[in-house]
């Protein structure tokens, strides 16, 4: 309820002051960094209180920096795959954290995956001309800009259609689907906001609020619980000084890629190596984060 009203208050900010481009980036880059950041930052602590054991350690940053140098290089080599991948995987991860049903098979898991997905493409295809900014930057991709923003004219009402078409027929499976009947209305509801939002709200904006807001506190309020960590001041702020050290790590690539773009020649590119920077973190965080969605299946 509280993100909702938080919505609503950026949304009627931005329609009185109509904020321009600049002021909502730097507002997005405010939220990544306090937010974002900090909310994949947790991953080490949660594999090692999901397995009771912190003898697994350098294994454990073994595994995750070479996933990241392993993605890395797939955007470096071929960044339409990558690019794909990094839809499906956030597809899956922002599938799994809006939804309030059952996570207990595959058909289950694939349902929300799809609804991420959908959700995903909707506002990629909404916002292609913003989004196009970013990906005809990686020079050695096959981008053609008016191919895709043919395509994506073509994917964006179906995108629309097929949520609501989800919703339909997961109307006729709710108990299959979800252990209360109100959580599908909530969860409904929950997309329909969403997706005004996503309609009416400008895209960094709307950018900030989904994922710098929505997602990340959704997702610590899902390690909160993990951890067994109070929904008080106290809990949530143990819980962000725990994310502080790796937090503060990122932070400083961050800047440093800041201030290499800044000193190039092309400094908008610093959107392109941002959003990159972050599929590759995106990758190795999934795969923690769904051991606690499997841990209480």
């Amino acid at each position: 309820m509280y993100l909702i009203l938080l919505a609503f208050f950026l949304f009627l900010i931005d329609s009185v002051f109509v904020l321009n481009n600049s002021t909502q980036i730097s507002f997005l880059i405010i939220v990544l960094i306090l937010f974002g950041v900090p909310h994949g930052a947790l991953d080490l602590y949660i594999d090692q209180h999901l397995k009771k054991s912190e003898s697994n350690q350098k294994r454990f940053l073994l595994k995750y920096i070479a996933n990241i140098i392993a993605y890395s290089l797939v955007w470096y080599f071929f960044p339409v795959a990558a690019l794909i991948i990094f839809i499906l995987i956030t597809a899956y991860h922002f599938g799994e954290i809006d939804w309030l049903g059952k996570t207990e098979n595959t058909v289950q898991k694939i349902a929300y995956s799809v609804i991420g997905l959908l959700w995903i493409l909707l506002l990629l295809s909404k916002n292609i001309n913003f989004a196009l900014q970013i990906f005809i930057r990686m020079e050695r991709s096959a981008f053609n800009e008016s191919q895709w923003t043919t395509l994506a004219h073509k994917i964006y009402p179906i995108t629309l259609i097929g949520l609501f078409a989800v919703y339909f027929i997961l109307f006729f499976f709710k108990e299959y689907f979800f252990s209360k009947n109100k959580y599908y209305y909530y969860t409904l509801l929950q997309q329909v906001i969403l997706i005004v939002f996503a309609l009416y709200m400008p895209l960094w904006l709307c950018f900030a609020f989904y994922f710098g807001f929505w997602h990340s506190l959704l997702s610590f309020d899902k390690i909160r619980i993990t951890f067994s960590m109070p929904n008080d001041f106290k809990g949530w702020t143990s819980l962000l000084v725990k994310a502080a050290p790796f937090s503060i790590v990122a932070w400083f690539g961050f800047m440093y890629i800041t201030f290499l773009t800044l000193n190039s020649k092309d400094a908008s590119g610093i959107f392109t190596l941002l959003f990159i920077s972050l599929s590759v973190l995106a990758l190795p965080h999934l795969q923690i984060f769904t051991k606690i969605k499997l841990k209480e299946d």
